[in-house]
């Protein structure tokens, strides 16, 4: 017999293939009507995902608040949802690993929202993917992305890859660092675990809940930039960990 927390994750699954339908058809309206403006297709993306991050019962706690105009968002990386709670508090450009653009509904999502696809184990895409990020920003877009090129469960972080860090000191663009921490480490996708399974078991629950918390603009020298990046989130990281009483 299905009980009720598979019942409340199935409905969340349908709430989310429904949601993600419903964005794609406006985002391949948006694209129809204006193929280049990406500012409109990011508003979009942020409608989705704020939409979604109610109906998926995720609690988003933010502090602080990243500035207007073309900055990097840069931070670390717990899971999926991670992208869910940045989009919803800004509409903005993201960096995501190639493999993204071939799954269902949000795959096809994502190629029309103002995303840049990356290998990150290939030098050429990684420089593709700069180029890409550029050209966002150029149009005024912010851009987000995960340094540590892949999901950590916690509680700390992994290094960060130096590329946007060099693009920011390059053509003068602040990088806003930003730290995302999870109640229950649990709740982090790592590792080889399916998204399916993954989002079975996060959601058969009451609540997810999150802090996601925005630094001051950084900028000058990339290298100096990383280090402080780095140390502001892993700082924030335990401190958030500590007030949730992460587990």
């Amino acid at each position: 017999m299905i009980g009720i927390s598979e019942l409340r994750a199935a409905r969340r699954l349908a709430a989310t293939a429904g949601l993600t339908l419903d964005a794609l058809g406006k985002l391949r309206a948006e694209r129809f009507r204006a193929p280049a403006d990406e500012q409109a297709a990011a508003r979009h993306g942020h409608v989705w995902a704020r939409r979604l991050v109610t109906a998926l019962g995720v609690e988003v706690a933010v502090r602080g608040a990243p500035p207007e105009g073309p900055v990097l968002l840069l931070g670390n990386h717990r899971s999926y949802l991670d992208v869910l709670a940045v989009l919803a508090v800004k509409p903005c450009g993201f960096l995501a690993k190639a493999e993204i653009a071939s799954w269902p509904l949000f795959g096809a999502a994502a190629k029309l929202h103002p995303t840049v696809f990356v290998v990150r184990e290939d030098a050429d895409s990684r420089k593709r993917a700069r180029e890409g990020a550029l050209r966002l920003l150029q149009k005024g877009l912010p851009f987000a992305a995960f340094p540590e090129g892949t999901t950590c469960r916690g509680p700390g972080i992994l290094p960060f890859y130096p590329g946007l860090f060099r693009l920011a000191e390059q053509y003068a663009f602040p990088v806003v660092p930003f730290a995302v921490e999870y109640e229950d480490r649990a709740h982090a996708w790592v590792d080889d675990d399916t998204f399916l399974g993954h989002f079975l078991r996060t959601f058969r629950g009451d609540r997810a809940r999150l802090v996601l918390s925005f630094g001051s603009a950084l900028s000058g020298d990339g290298e100096r930039t990383r280090r402080t990046a780095s140390d502001w989130i892993r700082s924030e990281v335990r401190d958030a960990a500590r007030r949730m009483g992460t587990h």
